[in-house]
């Protein structure tokens, strides 16, 4: 998934929950951090202050470091049930990594993120649970499980769904899994099950119904909602723009906050935390001759003395939280007794 289910929709599914507007912003901003969280950064380097984040997700996943290879089934391929029927393969294979939709695991994961009562957390978890649909199938490693049939992705490595581009991602595509028993991968209706399922866990947390029908009525209205907002099929992702819009003017409902949700950017948590001094290139521009200056910029805190409070830091101790409890939950099961070549 991308940043349209796991911002826009993911605030519409978590304030349809009975979360408030900048509770749901968090959730939602969190939850797409996750994927934009891509660079190491020490600040106030040398100082009591001194800090060090953790990455959810590699600048390029076609050219991942070998020893960040976690970060994929932690927070983007959960492992789940290598036998479940939407697993059901041509050539019979089957995954002890494998990603399944709502799996027990993903589900473990989850409901501890939601026991903390930290929204960061919750965000970060929100990410890691909605990617075992759009990512169930394939394999958070390199792995020729992962591999599809066509000789033009033989170019890509096979981790995760590399192979597969951006097919999993697009809330509008229709496309064709040849590797499995049922071929015909129906991304919107993937999206819909994702976020009904998000909601009804939301709403255990956030007891915003009473009764199972009541909860059934919200699933129902917030199904027709997005049904509406992702609209007519889109195999080339040309009207995402379109979509976007949508989802914003349901924010404006009473239903999903009341008020419009502001666009996405992906610099603004870090850039309210840090100040940023370029020494030579810019280590976080999109420039590619940056990976190889050997100056290296200088980040020091805008505020020293309440850093801790700031949403940059509390996502950073979030994204670890979220990484330790998952490793616990999955060195107990599928990844339990693995000996994996890079890790």
């Amino acid at each position: 998934m991308d940043v349209e289910f796991h911002y826009y929709m993911t605030y519409l599914v978590a304030a349809k929950a009975g979360f408030g507007p900048e509770d749901a912003f968090t959730i939602a901003y969190a939850c797409q951090y996750v994927d934009d969280n891509d660079m190491i950064l020490e600040i106030d380097k040398g100082r009591a202050s001194a800090y060090r984040n953790y990455i959810s997700q590699t600048m390029n996943i076609l050219k991942p470091k070998a020893k960040l290879f976690r970060i994929y089934p932690l927070f983007h391929f959960i492992p789940g049930d290598p036998g479940s029927p939407t697993a059901w393969r041509k050539d019979g294979k089957m995954h002890w990594l494998n990603t399944t939709p709502d799996s027990e695991n993903a589900n473990r994961i989850f409901d501890a993120a939601l026991a903390t009562e930290d929204l960061y957390r919750i965000g970060v978890a929100c990410h890691a649970y909605a990617d075992t649909w759009a990512h169930q199938n394939f394999v958070g490693y390199y792995e020729p499980f992962n591999a599809m049939d066509d000789p033009l992705d033989q170019v890509a490595p096979n981790i995760g769904h590399a192979d597969a581009g951006h097919n999993p991602d697009w809330p509008g595509l229709v496309w064709q899994d040849r590797r499995l028993c049922k071929e015909r991968v129906d991304n919107k209706a993937t999206f819909l099950d994702a976020a009904e399922k998000m909601l009804r866990k939301l709403m255990r947390y956030t007891d915003s119904a009473s009764g199972d029908s009541a909860v059934d009525e919200k699933a129902a209205g917030l199904r027709q909602d997005l049904d509406w907002a992702i609209g007519d099929r889109d195999q080339s992702n040309s009207f995402n723009e379109e979509r976007i819009a949508r989802y914003r003017r349901l924010s404006e409902q009473a239903e999903y906050g009341g008020r419009e949700l502001e666009q996405y950017d992906g610099d603004l948590w870090l850039e309210e935390a840090i100040n940023e001094n370029v020494r030579g290139l810019r280590d976080r521009g999109d420039f590619t001759l940056a990976r190889w200056d050997p100056l290296t910029d200088e980040y020091t805190w805008k505020d020293r003395q309440n850093y801790r409070q700031v949403p940059w830091y509390r996502f950073q101790e979030a994204v670890k939280g979220h990484q330790e409890e998952s490793w616990r939950i999955l060195s107990d099961t599928n990844l339990r007794g693995l000996d994996l070549a890079v890790w």
